[in-house]
């Protein structure tokens, strides 16, 4: 299925910001101090990053956290111990060579999720398909919440869905008192989720379902001029809010799968 890009494309350097740094590091030490510093803190560096990592994971439940975490921790380990390249803590070659086989097979786990858009938060795709129906036109951007309709479900199938949809990178939830708040990530705001998430929920769009059935829709401003149109404000919030609406009915069928199809249908590249 084919789907005109209706938002702008916007490029971060925030998710190589980690291999830009190990690569700083290692060439300040190369240059300083000779190869052996420099794979060290390399080394050093995959280890302490893969316990970012295993935190992510702890925040959304995403399989290619883990899989990122044992490609980070294998890589590090193998720097800092191969009898070639350490220079303070060494192994013997079968463990080393046991050492690099995790590293390949962690690596091989880790480009499967990816190239499977496993590893892809998928807000961006979440715009694209709330503006499916909505035909470009002058409104302007009110900031207000909107209604988006009502459903049936109980609150364990609420608590569960939005655990999906964490777990599959499609939007962070926040739970309140009386509901649960979903907010959708792109992939160059990830980042700004995961270190702030409290000022994050202030400044994006979000979808929120209570636990008597309503269904409530905002539309930050930030995501509605990432458009390259002008798009009417409430049809917008109504197109978000039906599309959650059709996610949990999905879900309550035991057809999740359908909730991944229909975002890795918009066709989206791998970063983007």
């Amino acid at each position: 299925m084919y789907f005109s890009r209706r938002q702008r494309y916007e490029f971060s350097i925030t998710g190589f910001i980690p291999a830009i740094s190990c690569i700083a590091l290692y060439a300040v030490t190369l240059i300083f101090f000779g190869p052996k510093v420099g794979i060290a803190v390399a080394g050093a560096f995959f280890i302490l990053y893969s316990l970012f990592s295993i935190w992510i994971f702890s925040r959304t439940r995403n399989l290619s956290y883990i899989a990122a975490f044992l490609f980070q921790f294998f890589f590090g380990l193998f720097f800092l111990t191969h009898p070639k390249l350490s220079f303070f803590w060494t192994v013997n070659s079968r463990i080393s060579g046991l050492i690099l086989l995790m590293c390949i097979a962690s690596t091989v786990w880790l480009f499967y999720l990816f190239f499977k858009k496993k590893a892809k938060w998928k807000g961006r795709e979440v715009f694209e398909l709330a503006s499916v129906s909505t035909d470009p036109q002058p409104d302007g951007f009110t900031g207000r919440p909107r209604p988006a309709g009502r459903m049936d479900y109980t609150k364990d199938e609420l608590m569960d869905f939005a655990r999906f949809l964490s777990s599959n990178l499609v939007a962070m939830p926040y739970f309140e008192d009386d509901r649960v708040v979903l907010v959708p990530v792109k992939m160059d705001d990830a980042f700004s989720y995961l270190f702030n998430p409290g000022r994050f929920r202030k400044e994006r769009s979000w979808i929120a379902f209570d636990f008597h059935g309503n269904v409530t829709v905002n539309i930050s401003k930030r995501d509605y001029l990432g458009y390259k149109e002008e798009f009417s404000f409430d049809q917008l919030c109504d197109g978000l809010g039906k599309l959650f609406i059709r996610f949990m009915d999905y879900y309550r069928k035991g057809e999740a799968e359908r909730i991944i199809y229909e975002l890795n249908e918009v066709g989206l590249g791998l970063t983007s």
